[in-house]
């Protein structure tokens, strides 16, 4: 992404709406990145990462406690669990974001009310994920760069192609940026919009939880 992971993340913090003293969830957290970015934009915050994986974890953790050498917003804790199944009370946190996650559940309608059960009234559910763009020579854009370009340069600097190449067959089998709005309304989401990034091959959703 050249860097530009960094801009989205910090626009999807920043789309959490988040005010000193609120808590927010990062699901599907992975190393950490987003909750990160949820701090710096929200210093007075506290958030927790969740995520299955345990070395993940492992990896978030230490990204945390570098941050608190270097003086940065860390206020975060990591826990290992699951979208599907979060081991939080309801109405628990005032906004819960999702990164790159969703297209990894087996079950996204019960990951968004899952979403939505944990977070307070007028919170929102954020989430920033891959998707199909709506224009012609923008999908063949997207389509030569996450379908050709990105396994072959996955495979050289890796030496994994085929972690590369989930990508695009993830993408073409979610929700495009319509459909995953449809979803979140259905989840019981309100005023949920969304914006394209990078040619429209990333989403940005936002929706609330009834006051």
């Amino acid at each position: 992404t050249a860097g530009r992971d960094r801009r989205w993340r910090r626009l999807a913090a920043v789309a959490a709406g988040l005010r000193p003293g609120d808590h927010a969830l990062d699901a599907c957290c992975g190393t950490g990145d987003l909750a990160f970015s949820l701090l710096d934009v929200c210093p007075g915050c506290t958030v927790t990462g969740l995520d299955a994986t345990p070395a993940m974890l492992a990896l978030a953790e230490a990204k945390a406690a570098a941050r608190r050498r270097r003086g940065e917003p860390a206020a975060v804790r990591f826990v290992l669990g699951d979208l599907l199944d979060l081991p939080f009370a309801d109405d628990s946190f005032a906004a819960v974001t999702v990164g790159w996650g969703l297209r990894n559940v087996p079950d996204l309608r019960r990951a968004l009310r899952e979403a939505v059960r944990v977070t307070r009234p007028g919170g929102r559910v954020v989430c920033l994920d891959s998707t199909r763009p709506e224009g012609v020579w923008q999908a063949r854009l997207h389509a030569l760069w996450s379908g050709r370009l990105v396994p072959a340069l996955g495979r050289v600097v890796t030496g994994h192609r085929e972690a590369y190449a989930y990508l695009p067959e993830s993408v073409a089998t979610f929700p495009d940026a319509p459909g995953l709005a449809a979803a979140m309304a259905a989840a019981g989401l309100v005023r949920v919009r969304y914006r394209r990034l990078a040619l429209g091959g990333v989403a940005l959703h936002v929706g609330e939880v009834p006051a």
